[in-house]
């Protein structure tokens, strides 16, 4: 799974290696992406995908990551449930319904099962740490986008060794989501756990006024919970602005990219790494994964 972009120059002196890890007797297979071998060792981010799975996109962001300085790690939550060569949204219109069925019935496995998500968000966590690029006396971030949003935050209300997670358009609560049940997609039953949030991690949520998927209800009942929890929080609410802003046209129906939404949110969760990893620093990129230009 190779980068798609064609607005950076090559750099063959990226780290690239797949990291596979087990868990609960499922195999799951992720792309990292790290600064050239002479640079020492970094920080490590983890990436996590949307609704659809891993895929070349997200490799795309943990190469930025790379080039920005960090080690990007590309997580994948589905494995085999939805196979590689399934995660781009088909243009025959025919096979849309059942695209969309089967990437739901991964997600929702896994945000109906608290326990089982933070299981495998920390098993990718732990694997990160024991490459040979990262610098593991430093606590990884997290960065996600829809799914891969609610995640990051469910990453911290299980307690995961984050310094802080960044979520782009990302629904705030886990197990909530509609559009699962709008393809055929059925609930198991909800399974919780007792959350132990860490409050040593910062909290960043880009979120665009327009997405449907985060009504006025959910943003009090999730300002709320991190009030009561002590958790250091960020909310950053992107006017006429659409779920999916982050996300570029050639993921199909998803990529609703908004351009100036996504140039802020980059740069604000830029601006949180240089305080969450003051020692590292940062390469100027002059585009993003999405390819929208950061100045």
């Amino acid at each position: 799974m190779s980068a798609h972009t064609d607005y950076w120059p090559v750099d063959t002196d990226l780290q690239r290696r797949k990291i596979e890890v087990e868990h609960e007797g499922e195999r799951y297979i992720g792309d990292l992406v790290a600064p050239p071998s002479g640079s020492g060792v970094r920080p490590l981010v983890l990436v996590i995908h949307n609704y659809q799975g891993l895929k070349y996109f997200d490799v795309d962001v943990a190469e930025y990551l790379a080039r920005i300085g960090y080690v990007g790690l590309a997580i994948d939550m589905y494995g085999d449930r939805v196979p590689v060569t399934e995660r781009t949204f088909p243009e025959e219109a025919d096979k849309i319904a059942g695209f969309q069925k089967k990437c739901f019935e991964a997600m929702v496995r896994l945000d109906s099962d608290h326990q089982l998500f933070r299981g495998l968000l920390d098993c990718w966590l732990q694997a990160g740490l024991q490459d040979s690029s990262v610098d593991a006396k430093i606590a990884p971030a997290a960065i996600g986008y829809c799914f891969g949003g609610m995640a990051v935050i469910e990453g911290v209300r299980g307690g995961l060794n984050l310094s802080g997670v960044v979520s782009f358009h990302g629904l705030l609560q886990t197990g909530e989501d509609p559009n699962p049940g709008h393809f055929g997609a059925d609930r198991p039953n909800l399974k919780v756990c007792d959350n132990q949030y860490n409050t040593k991690t910062v909290v960043l949520i880009e979120n665009g006024a327009d997405d449907h998927l985060v009504p006025d209800e959910s943003k009090q009942r999730f300002f709320m919970e991190m009030d009561e929890a002590g958790v250091d929080w960020s909310f950053h609410h992107h006017a006429k602005t659409p779920h999916g802003f982050a996300l570029p046209p050639t993921l199909g129906p998803p990529g609703r990219l908004h351009e100036a939404a996504d140039r802020r949110s980059t740069q604000n969760m830029l601006a949180l790494f240089r305080e969450l990893f003051p020692g590292v620093s940062q390469n100027h990129v002059a585009r993003n994964a999405a390819g929208t230009s950061i100045p």
